[in-house]
């Protein structure tokens, strides 16, 4: 080989080379852009990510920092949609306003129908205010007293004269009431069977006291029903329906009757006893059932409580308010022990086992009145 041809082919050679190294550098600038502008675009998508977040994060008020280590909560936040529970959900029952003690005369031997003055004033007075309804308030002891001061000594288990004595006076004094169902409706009627008294409920509060005869539990006969037994059902029922005026029925005559179970009713009546006395119905004085049903309204709720009659007049009230055993219960020694009781009505004869029982308000006749 001439000197030529080896220098023509070390150029050659050199040439070759010269172009390898170019093309391997013009592929490392190729993968070094490529690189570079992979990395612009990762920092670009990094960026917009980061100043999404931190749009989130300002407008959210959160940090990344403290969401991490304070997750979210589970309960939604409350948002000015959400209403509050109200506080008058929850009804609380008032108590009942028990009356402030008062100074009555000294009823001395005893203060009777017929009796007139201002010590009878000074009782109606007060037997008005407790919601017993005497009647007119005057200084005259009539029949619409004496079913008051009954209504009284019913209430606290005293021996039902009718007559104000010591122990009368005393109660009326520091009188205080006790319902039957104090946790009930506002508006109701409770009837005593024990007590033979019935009292009118409103916004909680008593309204009305009075004297009330149920029945009786004899058997009898010639009702809508045929025969059966005079017993008022203990029980939670309501009124239903009124009959103004006298409404006359098998059994005799009604005044203003208010039913509240079946044919059993609240109605006004001539002759009130001091004992259970009627067909299954709740009589009250004719002067307290003249207005009665204008307190009272269809669906408003009559608890009957306390002992029923068992069929046959077999009485199983608590002492001393039976008819049996107020006739030979003690009186007290500031209570008269001899006076004569003029008797409000005509009454019956209360059947017990083995005895015949004047009421204690009678001293004379026996004779039987129809009883509805």
């Amino acid at each position: 080989m001439t000197s030529d041809e080896t220098h023509s082919q070390g150029a050659s050679e050199a040439t070759d080379r010269a172009a390898r190294l170019a093309e391997k550098r013009g592929s490392g600038r190729r993968r070094t852009v490529f690189t570079l502008v992979a990395a612009v675009v990762v920092l670009g998508v990094a960026a917009g990510a980061y100043a999404a977040v931190e749009s989130s994060q300002n407008a959210s008020g959160a940090s990344a920092s403290a969401a991490a280590t304070n997750p979210p909560s589970t309960h939604a936040r409350p948002t000015t949609t959400t209403t509050a529970k109200p506080t008058t959900t929850t009804t609380t029952i008032p108590p009942v306003v028990q009356p402030k003690k008062a100074v009555l005369p000294d009823p001395g031997n005893g203060i009777r129908e017929g009796d007139r003055g201002a010590d009878v004033f000074a009782y109606e007075a007060r037997m008005k205010e407790l919601h017993l309804d005497p009647g007119t308030v005057d200084d005259y002891f009539d029949q619409n007293t004496w079913y008051a001061v009954v209504t009284v000594q019913k209430y606290f288990g005293l021996p039902r004269t009718g007559v104000i004595d010591g122990a009368t006076d005393m109660v009326l004094s520091d009188f205080h009431y006790t319902p039957a169902e104090p946790n009930s409706e506002p508006d109701r009627v409770e009837i005593d069977l024990d007590k033979q008294v019935l009292t009118l409920y409103h916004d909680w509060q008593p309204e009305l006291l009075t004297t009330t005869s149920t029945g009786s539990g004899e058997h009898f006969c010639g009702g809508v029903d045929g025969c059966q037994y005079a017993i008022t059902p203990t029980g939670h029922f309501h009124f239903y329906s009124l009959y103004k005026g006298w409404q006359k029925g098998k059994l005799g005559t009604m005044y203003n009757p208010y039913y509240f179970n079946g044919s059993i009713a609240v109605h006004g009546l001539d002759s009130v006893p001091t004992y259970p006395a009627s067909h299954g119905c709740a009589r009250i004085p004719i002067h307290i059932a003249d207005y009665f049903y204008t307190l009272v309204h269809n669906g408003e709720s009559v608890f009957v409580v306390g002992t029923a009659m068992k069929p046959g007049n077999g009485y199983v009230g608590p002492p001393p308010t039976t008819p049996s055993t107020v006739a030979t219960t003690t009186v007290p020694s500031t209570v008269p022990t001899s006076t004569t009781v003029k008797k409000p009505t005509t009454s019956t004869t209360v059947k017990t086992t083995g005895t015949t029982v004047k009421p204690p308000h009678s001293t004379t006749t026996t004779t039987k009145p129809k009883k509805p």
